[in-house]
């Protein structure tokens, strides 16, 4: 049981940080990320579709909204230990600005989250006749 509990632990980020196509099928955790945005998005916070970031389908998009909310995620945790690094090493040395040097370096994580909202909303993958290319079978 907690060898199970451990190996779904681990598959979590081997799934994360795979690509959008595992073994010649859409990747099951970023599809299960969008489809889960999908819903608190639009039932809990009633977000219209148009502004939301995540879309009703196709699979293929989902799944590269999943991967970009994954990204997404990841820059803001980055950022955020970035941050506070620089906030410890700034008391550390005594210097004054510690709290300025702080709060300016959290500003620049707005700006980041609205440019993958922007990305995601008005990209091209989001247009009416875009079309995903195929992939294939691969043999190794």
């Amino acid at each position: 049981m907690f060898g199970k509990l451990i190996s779904n632990i681990l598959a979590i980020p081997k799934g994360a940080f795979a690509g959008q196509i595992v073994n010649n099928r859409l990747n099951p955790l970023h599809l299960a990320i969008a489809t889960t945005g999908y819903q608190i998005q639009s039932r809990t916070l009633q977000i219209p579709d148009r502004f939301g970031f995540f879309s009703p389908g196709p699979p293929r998009l989902q799944v590269h909204e999943g991967l970009s909310f994954i990204i997404m995620v990841g820059w803001i945790c980055l950022n955020l230990i970035f941050n506070a690094f620089s906030v410890f090493v700034c008391r550390l040395y005594g210097l004054p600005t510690c709290q300025k040097l702080g709060a300016a370096f959290s500003l620049t994580i707005v700006p980041g989250v609205v440019l993958f909202w922007v990305g995601a909303v008005y990209g091209r993958r989001r247009a009416p006749g875009y079309e995903w290319g195929d992939w294939k079978l691969r043999k190794d």
